[in-house]
């Protein structure tokens, strides 16, 4: 198991999950080059964040990720707080999605969320977007 891979089980399990919902909703990653998609895009920045790499018992050390995901959703103000609450909504199911008894782990990575915190909602005023914080905290092993 490596970082990447277990980075990527969270990634595609959300991505799928938006586009399933709303495939108009552009998805951004902290580990890639970031352009902002202008103010009439809706879009999410998923960032993951790496707080454990090692789980140490009694021998070797073993491959055990832990950290915290992030996905900030940005909808345009024109569209309204009822579609950021949607987008909210499907990135849910994409994180929960990994804990499901019918998950298919094509990352071999057993990925798992904890309690899903969010959607907090930013209004800030001279923005062009509303903003929909989701996070949680994760676990992957080998």
């Amino acid at each position: 198991m490596t970082l990447v891979n277990a980075r990527a089980a969270f990634e595609k399990a959300v991505t799928d999950a938006v586009v399933a919902a709303d495939n108009t909703v552009l998805m951004k990653y902290d580990n890639v080059a970031f352009i902002a998609p202008g103010k009439t895009k809706k879009y999410i920045l998923m960032t993951v964040s790496f707080g454990q790499s090692t789980l140490q018992s009694q021998g070797a050390a073993q491959d055990y990720y832990a950290g915290t995901i992030q996905c900030n959703v940005y909808v345009p103000k024109s569209e309204g707080t009822s579609v950021l609450a949607a987008i909210s909504e499907s990135v849910i199911d994409g994180l929960t999605s990994v804990n499901a008894s019918g998950y298919v782990d094509a990352f071999n990575t057993k990925p798992r969320v904890l309690d899903i915190i969010g959607p907090t909602s930013l209004d800030i005023e001279d923005r062009s977007h509303f903003v929909g914080v989701i996070s949680c905290q994760f676990t992957a092993t080998a």
